[in-house]
């Protein structure tokens, strides 16, 4: 029963899929069903040994990129050790001279500032002096520990010159 396009009547096609079908199956299932489940596990198996080769070629990859990264990263701790270790064992670098002069300061006189290791001592505020007396020898930094005691008694400083290792001031 095809009408003129060679298409069947969708009552025919109906038929087929829900009556004609089904039947066909059931007389053939006791033939189709082993081949049917043979195919399956054998689809399984080449599933299965598909996924390991991809999980091992992945770690594979993943550990090659873990060693390169922390092979990167024990080269930059090394430099950076390294760094630290030139700069604690580099000479002091000695600050620019001061000019004298008699004008006071805070009730002192800068020729007492002259005899520092660090230009305009006075004037500076703790937080630039703490960074440059590291650049200072253990001499030096002895006589601006003295000289901060006696004077403005700033504990930064004071506490920054005992952990450089210098003498401890009076």
């Amino acid at each position: 029963m095809a009408d003129e396009k060679g298409q069947s009547d969708p009552i025919e096609q109906l038929l087929d899929l829900l009556v004609y079908a089904p039947l066909g199956l059931v007389t053939q299932l006791d033939e189709l069903l082993p081949g049917l489940i043979e195919r399956g596990r054998s689809q399984a198996v080449m599933a299965r040994t598909i996924g390991e080769f991809a999980v091992r070629a992945g770690s594979e990859k993943v550990q090659g990129r873990a060693d390169g990264a922390q092979k990167q990263l024990e080269t930059i701790v090394r430099s950076l050790l390294d760094l630290a270790a030139s700069r604690l064992t580099s000479e002091p670098t000695q600050q620019e001279p001061t000019a004298t002069t008699d004008e006071p300061v805070d009730g002192r006189t800068t020729a007492e500032d002259s005899e520092l290791p660090i230009a305009e001592y006075d004037q500076r505020k703790a937080a630039e002096i703490v960074p440059l007396l590291a650049k200072l020898s253990a001499e030096q930094r002895s006589v601006i520990g003295e000289y901060e005691a006696l004077n403005r008694n700033r504990r930064t400083i004071l506490n920054r010159i005992q952990q450089l290792g210098s003498d401890e001031p009076r």
